[in-house]
């Protein structure tokens, strides 16, 4: 029996001026250069989990609609439609899913507006059942995960799930 399992934004709260309580003939020098890509990475760090969330519960809980409409908010169509593709793929073969991997936090590159996203994620506690029963599986330990994303509409979305041959991390 083949097993194939899918494995496949916030806001900042920083003020956005500088307070005026200085007298006339002070200036006010700025403290801190802030780095133009933190909240690209913040984003993207976020979107990150929430992908993960989502596989997560698409696979725990096997909820086509709630999975699909939760994907179209961190990925694009493709991928939203292809990972329901592999929900329906493990429901049709009696694979269900119970437990979570470890999700590492994201290394995340960015480039204007696109980026990449690679993370440790080690779905040895994340049990897979056949017709019910406990599949044997090799525990693997964490494995790198890869995603490209792209700015779209002002909001970053998940465009490619990278072949973890062409992560530059190691978990």
């Amino acid at each position: 029996m083949v097993l194939a399992a899918a494995a496949c934004s916030g806001e900042s709260d920083e003020p956005t001026g500088l307070e005026t309580s200085a007298a006339p003939s002070e200036t006010a020098a700025p403290t801190t250069t802030e780095d133009p890509d933190a909240a690209a990475v913040a984003d993207i760090e976020a979107l990150y989990q929430n992908y993960w969330d989502t596989i997560i519960a698409m696979e725990n809980v096997q909820d086509e609609q709630a999975s699909y409409a939760a994907l179209q908010q961190v990925a694009i169509e493709l991928i939203a439609q292809t990972q329901i593709a592999n929900l329906r793929g493990l429901v049709d073969a009696g694979v269900t899913r119970d437990g979570e991997p470890v999700i590492g936090p994201p290394e995340v590159t960015v480039d204007g507006d696109t980026a990449r996203a690679e993370g440790c994620v080690d779905e040895d506690g994340w049990n897979v059942y056949y017709n019910g029963e406990p599949v044997e599986r090799e525990l693997a330990g964490p494995q790198p995960r890869v995603f490209d994303l792209e700015r779209v509409d002002g909001r970053w979305l998940i465009t490619e799930l990278v072949d973890q041959t062409e992560a530059t991390i190691t978990c």
